[in-house]
């Protein structure tokens, strides 16, 4: 049995507990971050000793886990880089969730728990002012009640629902004919065809806009990464309506989404941008629906031609992050159609040699 993965069984069921924040992954973690929550149960358990060893135990337990998966999924960011916090936390929690969820099986309550360890955290941190402010205190619809059961849900989008999307965004205009508005039409286009994180979703800039080149320039992404932008030749034509439309209302910020307040123009903040994709997700009957299934829907319908470009548009560092994470998984019957096609090509090609 390997160190990774140390499984015990309840009963007589086949359910499968995961060791995750072993040894090997913990001797990977950023040792800034270590620090910093060593600092936090040293405080915590000043004002309370008697529960250092049930409670904070549990909850050193459960931030561990948390650790290691930002420092297999997330570059293993400073977890008090403010910047950083502000830009991706909530996608961050939303992919810890979905990945308590499907990678490590844990039922609803044992999330609810994990969240919780993290959660104080960032309350102890705020209120110490290492911090401005808690990154996703009552942002996620999981965190709405301690008992909310609620599990945030992932979806591959198919290419029926894909082209459902973008008929419905072509038909807004400037009259408000339909529910939807111009910058929702370019947040779709933009965030689909380049398969990119809200936080650089967030950061396109007019000035960072590459018309001749199909891409946004030197947008900053997790953990200070510098990426492009990419997008298609029909997204590029939008985009040039697009800075007209803005040209025409004065919109003088140069954030590429934006918004009016006591009469600035300011660039539209991330919690503005998620709201927009969730309307966006009703159009195909989704009520809970992020910026990052955007992401995911593109990486896997491009994965399906391709895994390398796939990794490339995702800015993966490993591959094995693609296939893992951003792909759809087949169930047993598609899987067997992809056999016996397989299968078939391989003796037609068999009779043709000889």
């Amino acid at each position: 049995m390997s160190e990774e993965k140390e499984l015990t069984y309840k009963s007589k069921a086949t359910r499968k507990r995961i060791r995750y924040a072993t040894k090997a992954r913990m001797e990977q973690i950023n040792p800034g971050n270590i620090k910093e929550y060593q600092r936090y149960l040293k405080t915590s358990i000043v004002k309370n000793r008697d529960v250092a060893k049930t409670t904070y135990k549990v909850y050193e337990s459960n931030f561990n886990i948390f650790l290691c998966f930002i420092m297999e999924r997330w570059d293993n960011f400073d977890i008090l880089d403010e910047e950083f916090l502000d830009e991706n936390m909530i996608d961050v929690m939303e992919d810890y969730i979905v990945f308590l969820q499907e990678e490590l099986g844990n039922n609803k309550k044992t999330i609810n728990n994990k969240i919780a360890a993290v959660s104080s955290f960032y309350m102890w941190a705020a209120k110490r002012r290492k911090i401005k402010s808690h990154p996703f205190e009552n942002k996620l619809d999981r965190m709405k009640g301690a008992n909310d059961e609620k599990i945030i849900a992932e979806y591959f989008l198919s290419l029926e629902e894909i082209e459902e999307i973008s008929q419905e965004l072509s038909l807004v205009d400037e009259e408000g004919a339909t529910d939807y508005d111009k910058q929702d039409q370019i947040m779709w286009h933009v965030a689909y065809d380049s398969a990119c994180r809200i936080g650089a979703l967030k950061g396109l800039k007019i000035s960072n806009l590459d018309l001749e080149g199909n891409r946004f320039v030197g947008v900053r992404e997790k953990r200070g990464k510098i990426v492009s932008v990419p997008f298609t030749d029909e997204t590029r034509a939008l985009l040039e309506q697009f800075v007209e439309y803005r040209e025409a209302k004065g919109v003088d910020c140069d954030e590429l989404f934006f918004v009016q307040l006591g009469g600035e123009w300011k660039g539209m903040s991330t919690q503005s941008i998620y709201n927009r994709v969730v309307k966006i997700g009703h159009i195909v009957g989704l009520g809970d629906f992020r910026p990052h299934c955007i992401r995911k829907s593109r990486i896997n319908q491009v994965a399906k031609f391709d895994i390398n470009l796939a990794k490339t548009l995702a800015n993966h560092e490993s591959l094995d992050t693609t296939s893992r994470f951003y792909t759809e998984k087949k169930d047993q019957s598609e899987t067997l159609d992809s056999i016996i096609e397989l299968e078939r090509k391989g003796s037609k090609k068999n009779s043709e040699t000889h």
